[in-house]
C-alpha cells in the first residue's frame, strides 16, 4: 500500500483586502522552506488574486488553490467558476465543502459531491 503524501493548506477566505497586501504577505514567506517530495502545501487566495499570486507561490513550492468551484460547467452561471476554467488556468487544487459554504450558502452534501466529481474529472486535486 502507498502512503499518502501529507497536505498542509491555508484558506485566506476574503483576505487580504488588496492584491498589494497579498503580495506583501507572500514576500514575508520567502524564507520558508519545506521538502516538496514529502509534503504538498497549498494556499487558497480569494479569486480576484488567485492568478496574480499563483506564480509567486509556485516559485516557493506552494500550490495556489481556488476557494471554490461551480457544480455546473461553463455557461450562463453568473459569479461561478467552472472546474474546466480552473484547469485551463492551470490551477491544480480547489477547496470544496467548506463549512462556511455549507452554513452560509446552503450547500448540501449533494452539491459538494457534484463539485468533487467534476473537480476530479477535470484533474483537480
Amino acid at each position: 500500500s502507498s502512503v499518502r503524501k501529507p497536505i498542509i493548506g491555508g484558506n485566506w477566505k476574503c483576505n487580504p483586502k488588496t492584491l498589494a497586501e497579498a503580495t506583501a504577505l507572500l514576500s514575508e514567506w520567502k524564507s520558508v522552506s519545506f521538502d516538496k517530495r514529502k509534503i504538498d502545501v497549498y494556499v487558497c487566495p480569494m479569486m480576484p488574486h488567485l492568478l496574480k499570486v499563483k506564480p509567486v507561490m509556485q516559485k516557493m513550492g506552494i500550490s495556489a488553490c481556488a476557494q471554490n468551484c461551480s457544480k455546473t460547467a461553463e455557461g450562463a452561471f453568473t459569479g461561478e467558476v467552472s472546474v474546466g476554467q480552473l484547469a485551463g488556468a492551470r490551477v491544480d487544487w480547489t477547496l470544496v465543502g467548506h463549512s462556511e459554504r455549507r452554513a452560509k450558502y446552503g450547500e448540501s452534501d449533494q452539491d459538494v459531491a457534484d463539485k468533487v466529481e467534476k473537480a476530479l474529472a477535470a484533474g483537480l486535486k
